[in-house]
């Protein structure tokens, strides 16, 4: 039901979307009667339908949150079955979101990252960040004693470096100059490198990602650092590199918006059968003195669109007040809602637990024993005993309302025994797996968890029902990791998706509100007095270019999702492949040989008496080849001319298919735009006369509209530029035989030949060679033309996508230009005012509901 319901939220944003895009820029500044506030509130719509069709695509995001080193990366490497899919360390590194896109796979085998994908901030979010980081600047300099930031007269980013450096040399705080130094790193590297990433997404393997995205160490004796020992500004880089190289990944660090990171999963290891789609989205550890404002910013940013909230506690150093620090975060972003029912609760790090203090381990000891001091063993007892633990569980408490989804972990554990199940399935690098091998490295923890273990059993014992008894026994089994994946699957199939809903609705309710306040604008403006409608030549012309645009959406779209295919529908490949086959089974040299099998085998018989006489004469030349072939080199001439007979006859399958494209695309612009119409016919002779009076943009508008029209007309541009790039295919390089040449004095010499035949067993089957031999031949040539065809395909793909990517936005555009559509509509002849077209399409804006989409699209 969700499901659909959000189908429907989709739809409805994408619809106010095709609409705006048809509407001019800045309609206010346009013309003075139109209200100054219609802008606003089109950006204003814009964003909440932009906003809801991502939500709406959007699978269910379980966020991951947490101070640093309270161990989330390795937990969500426990969680995935790899330890080290994430960068760990003591010290803060994982400075960015990273979203784990989970792919179940079978058999039980090891947990492959399939690819790495970064995604940099784009020039607004940049601008946001840097407001939010003035922001706390602003108000840990007043904190520090110093005149507050006049943020009115920040314009350039030297006005922000100056400021910086004033209060820099003014108070030697400590937070005051960690945000700082992390300020003009920011505005330092966007001076870099925002021109040339900004906005860009790239692919890198895993080395660069392990390498490149560990934050830079810097001094931490920050008081007394001089302003001028900063780290500098890098050499401006001109423009993107194709290739995304570790240290530039490095470098560029602090404009990082996202890592998505894709995860192949054995359903052995986590079974997500019947669970929706869902994103692990780790959130930066908060508390990490070098970043700290940048990546609250981007988890503020990315929290709004969580569904579930997984909070892990430092179980190290339990009753940390960041943990309050990150529910007031969560609850700034998501006001009125009752967050306790959105969160699970991990206790990280929980064989760390310092039991040492006040004589923990002693009283665990004794808790385990027959009897505690003539006491039933119940969790009161325990909690009142084990004041680490009771603060612990309080603190988890603290998040939600249900013990049940408080979680005892050990991420160590839970990888220590994946480890134990399989030697073929590894549960992390080399380099981990050697650690948690080393003589001695678990046995505390492992120590811990089997006291735990005997305390849950007597728990449970007393009360099968005891929660604090089963979360210690879930902790006994492998560190409480398995609990966490169901809790975190039910929580996706019986909330996350019901979540997913609700903030996608929140979201429609926003565009609702937005077109209410578009409805008394446009009331507005009727009530000035506006005429009543358009020509019908310009409505009939504007209608059938949204419908052109529409087409080649939907065709771009559609590219390269199948093979080029002939008028029939049938594969180019496969025709061809076809054909290459026939040809290779009517060579005359197969005829040859198998008249010449007896019993299996081919014995040379020289042919003697009137036979040779009649059919061994020299004077006829070499017009037919009846010679038995004895060699591979006997079937290159045979296999060359056939490769070049075959390359002709793809090129010419290949010129054909493509003119059928452009012919069903065109015939499909005559019908669905109605520009092919006799009304709608558009006269070319209008470029030149558009050009004197609109000039050479609105002239070349108008071109690409009548190449839109009619695109038959790019077979000739297209043809010539696959011919232009077309590389011959060499029968040589692709003969699959070995082959007389310069470093070979002979190629392969078969069986029968009569240099070999005397040598031969008797059981030696020629046929069974010739039939294998002949496939080999049909194999190798088939791959290469299939290759051919293949990569000439792409290249038609990639033209077309050019020519598209030309004339798209050039349609987009000209749906702006009201006059200049007045004029193609009309020609020159003078008309008189009517109701621009932009302003009926906001009334459809206004007045449109959800339940009313389905009409329209």
């Amino acid at each position: 039901m969700e499901l659909d319901k959000l189908t429907r939220f989709k739809d409805y944003g994408e619809f106010i979307l095709r609409k705006i895009d048809s509407v001019p820029l800045h309609l206010s500044e346009q013309e003075d009667w139109i209200p100054s506030r219609l802008d606003e509130c089109l950006l204003q719509l814009r964003g909440a339908a932009e906003k809801t069709v991502e939500m709406a695509n959007s699978p269910v995001k379980i966020g991951v949150m947490g101070e640093f080193s309270s161990g989330k990366s390795l937990l969500l490497g426990s969680l995935i079955g790899y330890a080290d899919a994430l960068p760990v360390s003591e010290n803060p590194t994982t400075g960015n979101v990273t979203a784990i896109h989970i792919q179940p796979q079978e058999n039980f085998s090891t947990t492959q990252v399939t690819s790495y994908g970064v995604e940099y901030l784009s020039h607004e979010g940049v601008n946001e960040c840097l407001h939010f980081m003035l922001s706390e600047a602003n108000r840990r300099a007043v904190a520090a004693g110093l005149p507050p930031l006049q943020v009115g007269k920040i314009k350039t980013g030297k006005d922000i470096s100056s400021w910086c450096e004033e209060a820099w040399q003014s108070s030697n705080n400590l937070e005051l100059r960690y945000l700082l130094r992390e300020l003009i790193l920011f505005l330092r590297s966007y001076q870099a490198y925002g021109e040339s990433l900004c906005d860009k997404i790239y692919t890198i393997d895993a080395k660069t990602a392990k390498n490149g995205l560990q934050l830079v160490e810097l001094p931490m004796a920050i008081q007394t650092l001089r302003f001028e020992d900063l780290p500098p500004a890098q050499i401006r880089l001109p423009k993107a590199p194709q290739i995304l190289p570790s240290q530039l990944l490095q470098n560029s660090f602090p404009l990082i918006r996202r890592v998505d990171i894709q995860v192949k999963i054995s359903r052995e290891i986590w079974d997500l059968t019947g669970a929706e789609e869902f994103v692990l989205l780790d959130f930066p550890g908060l508390g990490a003195a070098n970043s700290g404002a940048r990546d609250t910013f981007l988890s503020l940013r990315e929290l709004s669109q969580v569904q579930t909230i997984l909070v892990l506690l430092n179980g190290k150093s339990p009753g940390s007040d960041r943990a309050n620090k990150i529910f007031t975060m969560m609850q700034q972003q998501r006001p009125g809602q009752d967050l306790k029912d959105l969160i699970l609760v991990g206790v990280g790090r929980f064989d760390q637990l310092p039991l040492e203090n006040e004589g923990g381990e002693r009283i665990l000891d004794s808790l385990i024993a027959e009897e505690y001091h003539g006491k039933a063993l119940e969790t009161e007892v325990v909690l009142e005993n084990l004041k680490i633990l009771e603060t612990i569980i309080d603190s988890g408490r603290a998040f939600t309302s249900e013990d049940e989804r408080i979680v005892l972990l050990s991420p160590l554990l839970g990888l220590a025994e994946l480890s134990k199940r399989s030697t073929k399935v590894k549960a992390g690098s080399d380099e981990f797996l050697a650690n948690i091998d080393y003589p001695d490295y678990l046995e505390r923890p492992k120590k811990l968890q089997e006291k735990w273990g005997r305390l849950s059993q007597k728990l449970l014992t007393q009360d099968s029902r005891s929660i604090l008894g089963r979360q210690l026994d879930y902790f006994a089994r492998d560190g409480g990791v398995s609990k966490l994946r169901e809790l975190i699957q039910n929580h996706v199939n019986t909330h996350g998706l019901k979540q997913l809903y609700e903030d996608t609705r929140r979201s429609a309710d926003l565009i609702r509100q937005q077109q209410e306040q578009l409805k008394d604008i446009v009331s507005e403006i009727h009530a000035q007095g506006v005429p009543a409608a358009d020509s019908q030549a310009l409505v009939d012309l504007r209608l059938a270019i949204e419908s052109l645009d529409k087409i080649y959406r939907n065709f771009r779209r559609d590219l390269g999702k199948e093979p080029l295919k002939d008028r029939r529908g049938l594969v180019v490949s496969s025709i061809i492949k076809d054909e290459l086959t026939y040809q290779i089974l009517n060579w005359n040299q197969w005829t040859l040989l198998f008249n010449k099998l007896q019993g299996g085998r081919i014995a040379l018989v020289e042919s003697k008496g009137a036979a040779g006489k009649l059919f061994d004469r020299a004077d006829r030349g070499s017009k037919v080849n009846n010679t038995l072939p004895t060699k591979s080199d006997d079937f290159y001439p045979v296999f060359a001319q056939t490769i070049k007979d075959m390359e002709k006859f793809a090129r010419d399958c290949i010129r054909q298919a493509v003119i059928d494209l452009l012919v069903k695309l065109t015939n499909t612009i005559n019908l669905e735009s109605e520009l092919g119409s006799e009304k709608l016919a558009l006269n070319p002779e209008l470029e030149e006369l558009i050009e004197d009076k609109f000039g050479a943009e609105a002239a070349d508008l108008f071109y690409r509209l009548l190449l839109a029209s009619k695109p038959n007309q790019w077979k000739e541009a297209i043809i010539e530029e696959i011919e232009n790039q077309d590389k011959p295919i060499i029968p040589e390089n692709i003969f699959p035989l070995a082959k007389q040449d310069e470093k070979h004095d002979t190629g392969q010499v078969f069986d029968w030949s009569g240099e070999r035949s005397q040598y031969l067993s008797s059981s030696t089957n020629h046929q069974v060679f010739i039939l294998r031999l002949r496939d080999e031949i049909i194999t190798s040539a088939s791959l290469h033309l299939v290759q051919y065809v293949s990569e000439v395909n792409r290249q038609i793909n990639l033209e077309l996508e050019g020519i598209l990517d030309q004339i798209i936005p050039s349609l987009q555009n000209l749906l702006k230009k009201e006059e200049l559509l007045r004029y193609i509509a009309a020609g020159d002849t003078t008309l008189e005012l009517t109701i621009p077209t932009w302003l009926e399409i906001l009334s459809d804006i206004a007045s449109i509901d959800q339940q009313r989409i389905y009409e329209y699209t």
